[in-house]
């Protein structure tokens, strides 16, 4: 009889600084699969969880589906949706009495009341089958490892790539291991190391210095006889915990090779740190770039105002100085009541954004315009390198064009633009825009890269900022991290 094995996750990568609290419709809103549906919905996807489907079937073991749940990145999961999730992921394991378990977290997840929330819900998960089934977890480089998690899982397989295209390859991976597991009985050494840094997102990409080379060394170590898995957590800046920063964990047969090729790699990021400074421009002096003729399509890049990493989306510092200076090209805000305004009608005018944190993020904009585009409940599918085959729901959307050239792209759903489809979905040419504002931190290279002439990262307020000093941490152990502590 083939090995059964659970597959189960759940994916939230918490921003405490955002006052979006996320509640369970959120999960539901997002992604939510369960039972049956969660084969049909993710086999054959570039995620996780269609990894682990695909590595299941090459292995030979039979799977035992569960629910799979995730939430655009938002600010703390509450505790009732944190419970009713746990309590449905641990209670499909107790029921299926699995021989194994592939778990696909993020490693960010906070939610109200819960101390290091992915380690005790995996905690729930053994103890509802038992210390003596092997756990195998997946976890997104932005996680922030603490130790509970270390001790809970047999092992965990990080992404090796930001922006992020092998979570389908480490899905897989886990599969593979759980299988090794399972036909040995043996379970590997662990080696855990953590950073008192804090980096920020787009000083992260691992193709670039300073991460491309640890992630070479990271290459390097998993070729040593004894090593099985070595895997970096860059961390997540906008969480106020006391497990905030970078984290290296190792797992193999050699525990001295192990923790020789962890402390390698976790020392190279230590000497390595001042690289991750960011650099950014002022608002004016981006803009003023992107208006210059015939240059685009320059991006502006916003990671104060991250989608992808818990920001809402609806900041205004950059479409305030667009709209100054004339200069056309395509933004997307998340604004329910101005997409409702402008659905049925042939022109808008009137605010737009700026409704969450107009302190921070700025406030409202005043803009006209013809309707362009306008249909309710817009969804597509990802054909772009990131999660490729995920369904994606917009919400409502309407797009207002300004007479000065200025796509507005108002949305009933937050949008992290990490592929084209989205803009593309709404009839806008990316390629053909003269500016295209990405509120992203890096991730918006899987979408715009390839076409962009000149990409200008620009400094603005919000729970996303990459001057992480301006943010409010209360943590003291996030306190002395560095920059924090060491200027």
């Amino acid at each position: 009889m083939r090995p059964t094995v659970l597959i189960s996750g759940l994916w939230h990568e918490t921003n405490t600084f955002s006052p979006i609290p996320t509640d369970l419709a959120a999960f539901r809103a997002y992604q939510w699969a369960e039972g049956a549906d969660l084969a049909a919905r993710y086999a054959g996807t570039n995620t996780e969880i269609g990894g682990m489907l695909a590595g299941a079937e090459v292995a030979g073991l039979a799977v035992a589906p569960g629910l799979f749940a995730g939430a655009i990145p938002s600010g703390t999961v509450t505790r009732e949706a944190f419970e009713a999730l746990a309590g449905r992921i641990a209670g499909s394991a107790a029921r299926a009495r699995p021989d194994g378990i592939l778990l696909a977290l993020h490693g960010a997840l906070v939610a109200d009341g819960v101390v290091q929330s992915d380690a005790e819900l995996v905690r729930r998960v053994r103890a509802a089958v038992g210390a003596d089934v092997p756990l195998v977890a997946t976890y997104d480089l932005h996680a922030n490892i603490g130790p509970a998690l270390v001790e809970a899982c047999d092992l965990l397989i990080g992404y090796d790539t930001f922006p992020h295209t092998d979570m389908g390859a480490r899905g897989a991976e886990a599969a593979a291991r759980l299988a090794a597991m399972l036909a040995t009985g043996a379970r590997p050494h662990k080696v855990f190391r953590k950073l008192p840094i804090i980096t920020v997102p787009q000083m992260q990409a691992t193709a670039e210095l300073p991460m491309d080379a640890v992630m070479a060394r990271v290459a390097a170590a998993e070729r040593v006889s004894g090593v099985d898995v070595v895997s970096v957590a860059q961390g997540f800046a906008y969480a106020d915990i006391d497990h905030l920063g970078v984290a290296v964990t190792g797992y193999g047969a050699d525990p001295s090779a192990v923790a020789r090729e962890v402390d390698a790699v976790a020392a190279m990021i230590g000497d390595a740190r001042e690289a991750f400074r960011p650099r950014l421009v002022s608002v004016p002096e981006a803009v003023a770039r992107a208006a210059v003729p015939g240059r685009g399509p320059v991006v502006l890049v916003e990671p104060a105002d991250n989608v992808g990493g818990g920001a809402p989306g609806d900041g205004t510092a950059i479409l305030a100085e667009m709209a100054r200076r004339r200069v056309g090209g395509t933004i997307v805000l998340w604004d329910p009541p101005a997409v409702a305004a402008a659905r049925g009608a042939d022109r808008f005018a009137g605010p737009v954004g700026g409704r969450t944190l107009p302190d921070l993020h700025g406030p409202p904009v005043e803009i006209s315009g013809r309707v362009i585009f306008a249909e309710p409940a817009v969804r597509y599918v990802r054909d772009g390198a990131y999660m490729t085959g995920q369904e994606v729901p917009m919400g409502d959307v309407a797009v207002v064009r300004t007479d000065f050239g200025l796509n507005v792209v108002l949305t009933g759903e937050r949008v992290m633009p990490f592929d084209d489809t989205h803009l593309r979905r709404v009839g806008i040419d990316p390629a053909g825009e003269p500016v295209l504002v990405a509120k992203s931190g890096s991730a918006w290279k899987i979408a715009f890269q390839a076409i962009a002439r000149d990409a200008v990262v620009v400094d603005t307020g919000g729970v996303c900022a990459s001057n992480v000093e301006r943010l409010p941490y209360t943590s003291a152990a996030a306190r002395q991290c560095w920059p924090l502590a060491h200027g």
